[in-house]
């Protein structure tokens, strides 16, 4: 499947698509990006953002968090491991994901998630 390539703004690339491991990374960096309850059609799709928000946050809830939401994607057969760099100041979160494919192969990728409002 051939879809539209995103640059690191979420912005439409125009005239350039994307497809197979580069299209799944995109599809995750998105999914990563998308607050649970944004999309009209979907109430669970997403990243529950929510258990980052906390005033003290729990990096186990955080944690399961992340694998919940890239568990969404059916290609995924496994997350192989998922860390973050979190920035209260500038309210500022980094991703960083590995996983399995269900065609076997590994991918891996990072996304930032801006407007934290702790």
């Amino acid at each position: 499947m051939h879809t539209l390539k995103y640059n690191d703004n979420g912005d439409w690339v125009l005239n350039e698509l994307v497809y197979g491991d580069d299209q799944l990374i995109q599809n995750l960096t998105q999914l990563l990006r998308t607050r649970v309850g944004e999309w009209m059609f979907d109430d669970n799709h997403g990243f529950r953002r929510s258990v980052i928000e906390q005033k003290l946050p729990k990096k186990k809830q955080i944690i399961q968090a992340m694998h919940d939401c890239l568990y969404q994607e059916p290609r995924v057969a496994e997350v192989l491991s998922v860390e973050y760099d979190f920035n209260r100041i500038k309210r500022h979160l980094t991703i960083y994901f590995k996983a399995r494919t269900t065609g076997g192969s590994e991918i891996g990728g990072e996304t930032v998630v801006n407007q934290i409002w702790v």
